[in-house]
């Protein structure tokens, strides 16, 4: 379990990473490609992170209720629907699929 301290080290640590990329990386030098890329990586870790966490459990890998969620989310989210729509429609499909199982 974190503590308050080690998610405020961490923010501080996030945060000083950013202000020093943006202080050291010249963006005219920065190609397009390159900027193409680097708009990229927030989403790639976002979906790995996501897909880790929903397809997996103590190492292993795992398909159960959560993935229904997941791809109802990603139905929804296509769709345009308001965040707090997501989140609700992907928790009661989530939690009827486990009722029924």
């Amino acid at each position: 379990m974190l503590t308050w301290g080690v998610v405020a080290v961490l923010a501080v640590g996030v945060y000083g990473q950013r202000a020093l990329g943006m202080a050291l990386v010249d963006p005219d030098r920065l190609g397009h490609r390159s900027r193409q890329v680097l708009a990229m990586v927030p989403l790639s870790i976002l979906c790995a992170v996501t897909a880790l966490q929903t397809l997996s459990t103590r190492g292993e890998l795992v398909v159960d209720a959560r993935v229904a969620g997941i791809v109802v989310a990603a139905v929804l989210s296509w769709k345009r629907v308001p965040m707090f729509a997501v989140v609700v429609g992907a928790a009661a499909v989530t939690a009827a699929v486990r009722l029924l199982s």
